[in-house]
């Protein structure tokens, strides 16, 4: 468990408590996420169930009123369908569902006490979803990130032939690459500053990886009209990727905010209004992104095996954070294996 800032403990905790409308699921691959290091450092968490939420399993208990979920079923974590009560959903707004957003975020009323870095975790029965045939628990637990990725690039709508920059080649940043070209996309861009995730990037099927914007900005004045990229998705976070991202927008393009960038970074907007552009944000998923990720996993057109590595246990999570704290690993999701 995370007990403060840049400090886990491995604690004994009490058997999940099963109530109605929950279920009980044995962890199998857990993966470690941008938001669990920035919890990691800060010592801050939005919830106790938050550390650990990209999560696949095998469900080990059913309470009451757990739906069509079954023991032994092998499912992910994820969310329901939108309420239909809450203002959002009533307002017609269903993509902001209070109980989505509270189930991302590990705030909702079945949460556990704690996250997935773990052996067992109580889980709304409502936000699992059944893993496909074919696709192991290790992919299956990028799922979370997958449905991220899709929501952004569905946010997007890149058009046919457009040429696609991707700021940061984090788990999300190559996902959102990936799928943008299954989306259209004529040619794809990454700006990474680790060279084997550059090199990881064109494996997967980006046109080029460059590690300064300089060189970015010169590779996009050879493409197409030379105007620059018609739709750039920045997930990196942080003030010089905003920046860079922007830069590299065209004239009329569009800018898609999903890296948490810190509180304090700045949009340029002189540079944004004078090319027009339009400027998206996305934020968490639907479970609608969640069925399209699980699909096309389970059709192989979705490629997340090369993102992960072999997983680690309990006695190597403290100094896996302290690893990634310093540097990223050359394989951008660091999975977690209680067993």
């Amino acid at each position: 468990m995370l007990t403060g800032p840049r400090r886990i403990e491995i604690v004994e905790v009490a058997e999940p408590e099963l109530v109605p409308g929950s279920c009980v699921v044995a962890v199998e691959r857990c993966g470690i996420g941008g938001p669990d290091l920035v919890a990691w450092s800060t010592g801050e968490l939005v919830a106790p169930a938050w550390f650990g939420h990209e999560w696949a399993g095998r469900v080990v208990a059913v309470g009451a009123d757990a739906g069509e979920r079954f023991v032994g079923e092998r499912v992910v974590g994820a969310v329901p369908p939108p309420c239909g009560r809450c203002t959002p959903c009533r307002a017609g707004i269903d993509t902001t569902c209070r109980l989505v957003m509270s189930m991302i975020l590990g705030t909702d009323e079945l949460a556990d006490s704690h996250g997935a870095f773990a052996e067992r975790i109580r889980v709304d029965a409502r936000r699992v979803h059944r893993l496909p045939e074919g696709v192991d628990f290790a992919d299956g637990s990028l799922a979370e990130p997958g449905a991220v990725a899709a929501h952004a690039v569905r946010r997007a709508r890149p058009s046919l032939g457009d040429i696609v920059v991707v700021v940061g080649a984090g788990a999300v940043g190559l996902l959102v690459a990936e799928l943008a070209r299954l989306s259209g996309a004529g040619r794809v861009a990454v700006l990474e500053r680790e060279a084997d995730r550059r090199e990881l990037a064109c494996r997967l099927g980006a046109d080029a990886a460059f590690g300064s914007p300089e060189d970015l900005l010169r590779w996009l004045s050879g493409q197409g009209h030379g105007l620059g990229a018609d739709v750039v998705f920045e997930c990196a976070g942080g003030q010089d990727a905003v920046d860079a991202g922007t830069e590299a927008g065209r004239t009329g393009g569009t800018l898609v905010l999903v890296g948490t960038a810190p509180d304090g970074a700045l949009l340029r907007a002189s540079t944004l209004v004078a090319r027009e552009m339009t400027v998206s944000a996305s934020l968490g998923y639907t479970v609608a992104d969640v069925h399209r990720a699980l699909h096309l996993m389970a059709d192989d057109r979705f490629r997340v095996s090369e993102l992960h590595g072999p997983a680690i246990g309990f006695a190597e999570l403290a100094s896996t954070f302290e690893g990634l704290s310093r540097r990223p690993g050359s394989r951008p999701k660091v999975l977690f294996q209680p067993r």
